[in-house]
């Protein structure tokens, strides 16, 4: 039985720009399914939903599920076959439950979602994106139209996912890349040390015996390592206790 997890095709990959996701649903059964993959793919930015051969059609429940995804729903294609919504994809990925326990199962040797996105990173052009039947997922067959398999990690005693979770769990992985964050400027070690030295001053004015010094400086470190203090935040503390200090 096949079910969710990913599955990306290689050929012509360009490093330049971002791609353009495509979700393709092969078979869909279950109108609530299809609402909610919709609506997650509200959630997360996307609005290409290609529909392969549908065994239910998209009515009031799959509206319903869809709540503001309601849009990408009305806006769907439906195809006959899995060749005719991949047309025009530069990369595709698949998704299966079953993962390969072998290197000899190359068309199931399987990445996790995380590294997905990672290999995404960059890329440009249509990246179809294809979920199986809730009942079977993906065929062989159709797994062969795919270059790797991405297995969503879950628990022994059951790790086949509802087709709209996993989906989920792929897009956000893909989102959370996408739109990270310029990473935060670090203090310098250096300003971590005067710091620490400013707070060590203050603790010899209140005269505090030595082993209670020691106990202090490193409850210090650790609170300003937990917290991961920028560069500005220690600047800030340094100016603060500075003060103090002169005051006293």
């Amino acid at each position: 039985m096949t079910d969710p997890v990913v599955v990306m095709s290689q050929r012509n990959r360009e490093r330049v720009g971002s791609p353009r996701l495509r979700v393709v649903l092969v078979g869909p059964e279950k109108e609530g399914n299809i609402g909610a993959i919709a609506r997650a793919m509200k959630n997360f930015g996307l609005t290409d939903l290609c529909l392969v051969s549908p065994k239910t059609p998209v009515g009031d429940e799959a509206y319903r599920y869809a709540t503001r995804g309601k849009a990408i729903l009305e806006k769907a294609r439906v195809f006959g076959n899995l060749r005719e919504a991949l047309n025009g994809a530069v990369h595709v990925v698949g998704t299966t439950a079953i993962a390969g326990m072998s290197t000899r199962n190359l068309i199931r040797i399987a990445i996790d979602p995380t590294e997905l996105a990672s290999r995404l990173a960059g890329t440009r052009g249509v990246v179809a994106l294809v979920f199986g039947r809730e009942s079977s997922g993906l065929t062989n067959v159709e797994l062969q139209q795919c270059d790797i398999i991405v297995t969503i990690p879950a628990s022994e005693d059951y790790n086949v996912l509802n087709v709209a979770t996993a989906a989920s769990i792929v897009f956000y992985e893909i989102f959370k890349l996408k739109t990270a964050r310029a990473p935060r400027l670090e203090p310098s070690r250096q300003a971590v040390e005067r710091l620490a030295s400013v707070l060590a001053s203050l603790a010899d004015i209140a005269d505090l015996p030595l082993h209670r010094k020691r106990l202090a400086d490193r409850a210090f470190r650790n609170i300003l390592a937990k917290s991961f203090a920028s560069r500005r935040e220690v600047s800030l503390l340094m100016g603060v206790l500075r003060r103090i200090r002169d005051k006293t």
